[in-house]
């Protein structure tokens, strides 16, 4: 049995890697990724190095090399992935992804949407196009989640590793709260799924406490040490050309990722209940008891090279 794991870079995708390597059930794990800069295969070969399991990379570059690389699986799962600038959408890909899978017959078919990796000019596309994909293919399942935290969540690690590093954070106090989920619950599910639970379900994955943003930064800054505090709204630069406004100048200071850091914070909307068959992750590890109890590390090792050509990073 085979497992293709689509947009397999991000944090979160290689917390789903791990779970399905370590399971022993599959005789091989194809890892494809459309790796738009050397950065993204080397946090990923990095990755794969403290696995044992049989790991293949496959970079995407069109349609075809999609097509190719979908027959060599029968399991599929997609992540979708944490670029926020080389693709004008991050909807097409799983849409053709959808429409290449529908024609095969595959043991499992699902996608995870964490919110943190939305284009935010692109909220709440997700339940669309699970509705017209489950039409063609009964057995999809469809996860949505909430804002992550813990080793492998693209968001609190980049909040961390900019505290960490002393770079300003541009922060609009909205007042909005979210309902963390733990990377590793996230895990759980994603590994309930693969063993054949919730087919054909549409998932909401969420912790049970509700929390602000600001509160979530000063957990981390306490689990960093008491060295360490975030540089809320303290760039000159940032007072004049804030990193949400959506201008040309502003996309050449900032790189994408910190740019989708702040509308994220600045746009987000508590995700609803209604519209989903079933939310999951309830009553799992606290985001304060989690940050109470382990000492967040932020790994230096790898420096996200496209971020060298932003003046301010």
């Amino acid at each position: 049995m085979s497992l293709l794991l689509l947009n397999a870079s991000n944090r979160i995708a290689q917390g789903f890697l791990k779970v399905a390597a370590e399971s022993g059930k599959y005789e091989k794990i194809i890892c494809a990724d459309i790796f738009p800069t050397y950065f993204t295969v080397q946090r990923l070969l990095k990755f794969k190095s403290s696995l044992s399991a049989n790991i293949e990379l496959f970079k995407i570059g069109d349609r075809q090399d999609l097509h190719d690389v979908i027959k060599q699986a029968n399991n599929v799962l997609y992540v979708s992935h944490d670029y926020y600038q080389t693709t004008a959408s991050k909807k097409n890909l799983l849409v053709a992804t959808l429409d290449l899978v529908k024609n095969r017959n595959y043991k499992t078919v699902a996608y995870v949407a964490p919110v943190e990796h939305d284009h935010q000019e692109e909220i709440d596309e997700w339940k669309h196009l699970e509705v017209e994909g489950r039409r063609f293919i009964p057995q999809l399942v469809g996860i949505r989640s909430d804002i992550t935290f813990g080793p492998n969540s693209t968001f609190t690690n980049k909040l961390a590793s900019r505290i960490y590093n002393g770079e300003s954070i541009y922060f609009q106090n909205t007042g909005q709260s979210c309902a963390p989920i733990f990377t590793g619950d996230l895990e759980s599910i994603v590994a309930q799924v693969l063993a054949g639970s919730h087919a054909g379900k549409l998932l909401l994955a969420k912790g049970h406490k509700h929390i602000d943003f600001k509160s979530i930064i000063h957990l981390i800054e306490d689990s960093l040490g008491s060295a360490y505090k975030a540089n809320l709204n303290q760039s000159f630069i940032e007072k004049i050309i804030h990193p949400t406004n959506n201008c040309i100048v502003g996309q050449q200071l900032y790189c994408p990722s910190y740019i989708n850091l702040t509308k994220l914070i600045a746009n987000y909307k508590a995700l609803e209940n209604t519209g989903y068959d079933q939310v999951v992750g309830d009553k799992l590890v606290d985001i304060e008891e989690y940050h109470k109890n382990n000492k967040t590390v932020v790994d230096q090792s790898l420096k996200a090279d496209y971020q060298l050509s932003y003046l301010i990073g």
